[in-house]
């Protein structure tokens, strides 16, 4: 409903096994992990760039450490059970449904409302980069073995326009530090 908050940790509760999330992939502590949740951080992304081109207000959002190549740069989103969410409020005057489906290899968000304003994305430019440093560290499934990547700084322009009148509404920058990948060997 109009004014109303949508937290995606309060909507989806505890990843556990025991309610059907499988092990996968996550970044703990500034390292790849094994923890339940799979697909998780792939669905917030999602969500989270149809909550942005739906002109909706970001009230709390967290970037990955790590860049990962599948997401846009500084448009993106994670989750963690109890400490990462994502929020966002639907500041438009008319209801919102949200509409999700999946299959094995894509997760599709729909927002469904009334189009009252457009949106655009600038990518700023990578800057400041750091180099990954190497990790060593026991072999086992909680070790995922990675060649690393370079971190950088780049940053993300949302402008927001009035869908009738073509006036600008908004425009806010955010800028973003991804840490640099380490690179793990498994020994």
């Amino acid at each position: 409903k109009p004014g109303d908050t949508f937290s995606v940790n309060a909507a989806v509760g505890p990843r556990t096994t025991e309610r059907g999330f499988v092990m996968a992939p996550s970044i703990g502590d500034g390292e790849m992990t094994q923890t339940p949740g799979g697909g998780v951080s792939q669905f917030a992304t999602t969500l989270y760039n149809a909550a942005y081109f739906a002109g909706l207000e970001d009230m709390d959002h967290t970037e990955h450490s790590y860049y990962i190549s599948r997401y846009p740069e500084a448009r993106e989103a994670t989750v963690f059970d109890g400490a990462i969410d994502l929020v966002f409020r639907n500041n438009s005057d008319h209801g919102i449904v949200i509409d999700t489906e999946w299959s094995p290899s894509a997760i599709t968000v729909r927002l469904w409302g009334t189009k009252t304003v457009e949106v655009q994305s600038i990518t700023g430019s990578r800057s400041l980069y750091t180099d990954p440093e190497k990790v060593t560290l026991p072999a086992g499934d909680d070790c995922v073995p990675s060649n690393g990547s370079k971190g950088f700084t780049t940053s993300d322009t949302r402008v927001i326009t009035d869908a009738k009148t073509g006036a600008e509404i908004s425009r806010r920058t955010r800028t973003v530090k991804y840490d640099p990948e380490p690179n793990v060997v498994c020994q």
